[in-house]
């Protein structure tokens, strides 16, 4: 896979449809440095200059959201502040 912008703009629409997210709500979120967003654009950047096809990207992109999301309880788990309900 050669370094085109075409290229890799297709990279990520298919990454980001994989999971069910949409571009312009996923671009703003990045745009405003959401964690969960800055983490899964990182890992397409990476998988995309290791010359991964989307395919391959999308499967581990899947294992790695998981594996994360499951470990880090800070993210997954946050109790509601009383004082604010």
């Amino acid at each position: 896979m050669e370094n085109d912008p075409h290229t890799k703009h297709q990279f990520i629409c298919d990454i980001l449809q994989a999971l069910h997210l949409q571009t312009d709500w996923f671009m703003y979120n990045l745009a405003h440095q959401q964690p969960y967003e800055c983490i899964v654009y990182r890992w397409m950047l990476q998988l995309y200059d290791k010359n991964m096809s989307s395919q391959q990207a999308i499967a581990l992109i899947y294992k790695a959201r998981n594996i994360f999301l499951l470990q880090d309880s800070s993210i997954t788990y946050k109790p509601i502040d009383q004082n604010t309900t």
